[in-house]
């Protein structure tokens, strides 16, 4: 039976494997079919679609992986046979957006002059005009154009590529969104292009969250079918310490072997080009105070969140005796978080809170902790904040755990206590220092994900001094530093705060 009477063509997964035409890497013109990265993508989008009736969503990827082809193949399907379509692509700069659309043009070109199924011959809708951007198609009146923004017209779908490389990507954003219907689609998608961006800014507000109005996926190298080379007779892979972080991910050799020779080529910048995980994509070109090796290879850990608290992760039981690193923040939406971490004398990580929450409602989540049997010593840096979560933690019955510092007071030179944590730049970069040896010799070997996050981009500026990249947090790193220093100082008695009541 000849394909173009097929009742097949009825369907939309058929006509996306046999339809339509692109041009190929090398140069050949085949039939379009949905890669690996491309059915992940899809099937990610409908899931979405099926659950809130729209998608919102942000695509990180690995290069090459085919997102725009998918992306503007779909919406030019849609445009052909449904009815009021408006399907915009934004390119980052007009030669991406001329070299977008002449892919669509391209696709539409061949596509059969009629099609017959058993409801009868459906002729190819002929556009009233293909100028430089756009096709419409007057007998159903749906378009499907490649522009810089969206701001004219209301878009049904919107798909909007590379926006980590837009210097204009705030303005475009915020003249594009308003003008969206509620239900319509909007995907953002782009290769990482360092931080400090937008795009950095937007991917942070959003990764991690199922309560935020966009979702995010992390698309990978080993998606893209071509990343593999065979083995030779025998051959075995065996990856460098830097590399065995690949491990945790299913992978094949041949796949292993493909990623190994880029990294024979490439170094370090293997990691940028071809991340294996959403922060090897912002990778900083400065060097990190703790070992990318190290990081990369420290387990993830299991958790629950709390049922009161939703950014408080519980990761074991509480032990007899909890340290806790509190590193206090102002509490603005989108500024730095406040961070607790909750360890053993172990350093096994019991629990950790990160979220932007005002110091004084911090007492909040300590007060659940300690609800929840989690006693002890508890470490808070003096900031320009701590005060705020000392005054309310007189409140509470866990105000004699407080850390204070033994000190000599200069007038009365009589020994003296004072509350929290002092770092300044004498005791901080001792004290990272310090915390940096616990990660690199394991004797740290548990790290909650959002801290993990943040090591990637604490660096050594060029003052020799290891502070968070502009535009990164160190907010769970400093809670962390923070609680193993309070293992090491002289514990007071604190018998009767650990003594059920």
């Amino acid at each position: 039976m000849n394909w173009m009477s097929s009742p097949k063509i009825l369907s939309k997964s058929w006509r996306m494997s046999h339809l339509y035409k692109i041009v190929d890497k090398d140069s050949r013109t085949i039939t379009f079919k949905r890669n690996q990265a491309q059915e992940k993508l899809t099937a990610y989008m409908k899931e979405l679609k099926e659950t809130y009736g729209f998608v919102r969503l942000i695509i990180l990827k690995a290069r090459q992986l085919g997102m725009t082809t998918d992306r503007l193949v779909d919406g030019l399907d849609e445009c052909l046979l449904k009815t009021n379509q408006n399907i915009v692509i934004t390119a980052h700069n007009r030669e991406k957006q001329k070299e977008i659309f002449q892919k669509v043009k391209y696709s539409y070109q061949y596509v059969p002059q009629a099609l017959k199924n058993e409801r009868g011959v459906r002729y190819k809708p002929k556009p009233k005009y293909d100028n430089v951007n756009e096709l419409y198609f007057p007998s159903n009146n749906s378009k499907i154009q490649v522009s810089l923004d969206s701001r004219s017209g209301t878009p049904t779908k919107l798909h909007i590529t590379e926006l980590a490389f837009r210097t204009d990507a705030r303005e475009m954003m915020a003249g594009t969104l308003p003008s969206m219907p509620k239900n319509s689609d909007i995907v953002i998608e782009t290769t990482a292009n360092g931080v400090g961006n937008y795009f950095y800014e937007l991917w942070n507000k959003y990764y991690g969250r199922d309560d935020g109005e966009f979702k995010t996926i992390f698309i990978g190298w080993w998606f893209a079918d071509e990343y593999s080379t065979p083995l030779l007779p025998d051959e075995k892979i065996v990856l460098p310490p830097e590399l065995n972080h690949l491990n945790q991910l299913s992978l094949t050799d041949e796949q292993k072997k493909w990623y190994l020779g880029q990294y024979d080529i490439l170094g370090r910048d293997v990691f940028q080009e071809y991340p294996s995980t959403p922060e090897e994509a912002f990778l900083t070109t400065w060097d990190t105070v703790f070992s990318l090796q190290t990081i990369k290879n420290l387990p993830k850990q299991p958790f629950t969140e709390d049922g009161k608290y939703p950014k408080l992760r519980i990761y074991r039981p509480p032990t007899e005796y909890c340290l806790y690193g509190i590193d206090t923040a102002e509490g603005w939406k989108d500024g730095d978080n406040s961070s607790i971490s909750v360890r053993d004398m172990d350093m096994n990580l019991l629990a950790c809170y990160y979220a932007p929450i005002p110091p004084d409602m911090l007492c909040e989540i300590i007060d659940r902790l300690i609800e929840l049997w989690y006693k002890g010593i508890i470490g808070i840096e003096r900031n320009n904040t701590w005060l705020s979560t000392i005054v309310k933690a007189k409140d509470y019955a866990w105000y004699n755990m407080l850390y204070a510092e033994r000190t000599i007071d200069k007038v009365t030179n009589q020994p003296t206590r004072k509350m929290g944590r002092q770092t300044n730049t004498k005791t901080r970069p001792l004290m990272i220092n310090e915390y940096e040896e616990a990660i690199r010799r394991w004797f740290i070997a548990q790290v909650d994900e959002r801290q993990r996050t943040e090591m990637y981009s604490f660096i050594y500026n060029e003052k020799h001094k290891p502070e968070a990249q502009q535009w990164t947090h160190d907010d769970a790193i400093m809670a962390d530093a923070i609680c193993y220093q309070m293992r090491k100082e002289q514990l007071y008695d604190m018998s009767w705060a650990l003594k059920e009541k």
